[in-house]
């Protein structure tokens, strides 16, 4: 009977640190955000990209940050608007005018999209006749990050629907 409960002691100890070693495993491996992620590496990389001079990267910087400037305001705006929509179901006392919110939020859905082509038409023009080939390839790389688009897709599954092997 002690052999059987000494070597129970000794296994929950052994799963105990195995665990500990698990879990400092994980925090100490963790992913580090791909490099160009924070809001001045993503400005460094387009202006790397448009190959910008010093009095182009000034500028676009300057409008660079107004067009962050701009974003979120409008999230914040949409998040005003939001909160109560939502909000009322956990609280069923909440009143809100479910048209005008929607109304409103596309109206700043809207502003986005054309505070943004405003944007990219003022780095256009920042450019100079020899800048733009590369004006394509930024703009490539903007849209695969403003639209959510996958960098690498994998091909489709090869299976039919049934889960079977064609």
């Amino acid at each position: 009977m002690m052999k059987q409960l000494q070597f129970y002691k000794l296994a929950a100890f052994g799963l105990l640190a195995l665990n500990l070693a698990m879990i400092a495993f994980f925090f100490m491996t963790r992913p580090r955000p791909p490099r160009g992620m924070t809001n001045q590496g993503l400005l460094t990389r387009a202006m790397e990209m448009l190959k910008l001079d010093e009095t182009q990267k000034a500028k676009f910087e300057a409008t660079a940050k107004a067009h962050k400037s701009k974003m979120e305001s409008i999230n914040d705006r949409q998040r005003e608007l939001l909160r109560p929509y939502f909000q009322r179901l956990i609280d069923p006392s909440i009143t809100v005018d479910e048209a005008d919110i929607l109304a409103e939020v596309q109206k700043l859905e809207a502003e986005k999209v054309e505070s943004t082509y405003r944007h990219f038409t003022e780095v256009k023009s920042l450019l100079k006749p020899e800048q733009h080939p590369y004006f394509e390839e930024f703009m490539h790389q903007a849209l695969r990050m403003i639209l959510l688009e996958p960098q690498n897709t994998p091909p489709p599954p090869k299976e039919g629907r049934s889960g079977n092997p064609e």
